[in-house]
């Protein structure tokens, strides 16, 4: 049974639903068709933090036959992988990256990050407008966090912790070779997708000039009214009657009027998460050798909120 080769591990909200989609396409890479089932992230059982509801548990794969048999598929592909974005979260990378080093310790590792106050923003508002965050406002959800954290709550409430990237990424380098690891920035991948997917099919050992499409995805939205939003993707009983009377372009048409840009954030709370996590990407720009003194600057308030 093919085991994967290569992992996506994050981070979340920095491109890696985009690049699962594109790395698909390549004729000798094999993707899990469960682009998330967050393996490694447990012990041979759920994790014992708050799971949102039964659609977000039944995508996790926590046994090891049932793991592999995601693969199944996979023989005689170059590059076998998948891509669990929490993997690079705050919730014990240590313990994750030890689970995967002792069942695939050749695996070649591929990270995404972004600025982390971009990161955590969007997250948030990614979170709000698919009901899955209660607080009204990114503050709110920031002086919670502690609390969430101390009542084991789910990892994707981290927006403060899950954007220390060096402090979460130490315990692979840690037990992993580093030509096994490769590092790239959002705002590289946003501006030239093309160009580093080749970096990245140089990478897996596959050919580079494949010509590969890339759709962005998961883009963070507001909705002008959460109330029609969930009339046109979760409809009850009599939702389900009443959109039927509804044909399904006006619906996509009604759907995408309904998508809103989420304002800035607010420059206090930019300046003054951006001035936490300097020691964090001062660490990140030494470990990669990238300059990422242009995340310290603290006159862009959200200059980037998808």
């Amino acid at each position: 049974m093919p085991k994967p080769n290569f992992l996506i591990v994050g981070a979340q909200k920095c491109g890696t639903d985009a690049l699962y989609h594109a790395l698909q396409q390549h004729p000798d890479i094999a993707m899990s068709p469960n682009k998330e089932p967050f393996f490694f992230l447990m012990d041979g059982r759920l994790p014992d933090y708050r799971l949102p509801g039964p659609r977000y548990t039944n995508r996790l794969v926590y046994d090891w036959d049932a793991y592999q048999q995601l693969f199944a598929g996979a023989e005689g592909k170059r590059a076998i992988g998948e891509a669990s974005a929490i993997y690079l979260s705050s919730y014990f990378p240590e313990k994750t990256a030890a689970r995967i080093h002792e069942r695939i310790p050749a695996a070649k590792l591929i990270a995404l990050v972004r600025q982390p106050a971009e990161r955590a923003y969007s997250a948030y508002n990614f979170y709000r407008a698919r009901d899955f965050e209660s607080l009204a406002s990114f503050a709110e959800a920031l002086a919670a966090e502690p609390a969430r954290i101390q009542a084991n709550d789910t990892p994707d409430f981290r927006y403060r912790m899950n954007g220390f990237y060096d402090a979460n990424l130490k315990p692979y380098y840690a037990i992993f070779p580093r030509e096994q690891i490769q590092v790239y920035l959002f705002e590289e991948w946003n501006a030239d997708p093309a160009g580093t997917l080749r970096s990245i099919f140089r990478f897996l050992d596959v050919d580079e000039n494949m010509p590969i499409g890339v759709e962005r995805r998961n883009v963070t939205h507001r909705y002008r009214s959460q109330q029609l939003h969930r009339f046109l993707a979760r409809p009850g009983r009599f939702g389900k009657r009443l959109r039927g009377f509804l044909p399904a372009g006006f619906r996509s048409r009604l759907d995408r009027w309904n998508q809103m840009q989420p304002p800035p954030m607010p420059p206090e709370l930019w300046r003054e998460l951006t001035g936490g996590y300097r020691e964090d990407i001062l660490n990140l720009q030494a470990r990669i050798g990238r300059d990422l003194s242009h995340w310290l600057k603290h006159d862009r308030p959200g200059a980037v909120r998808r």
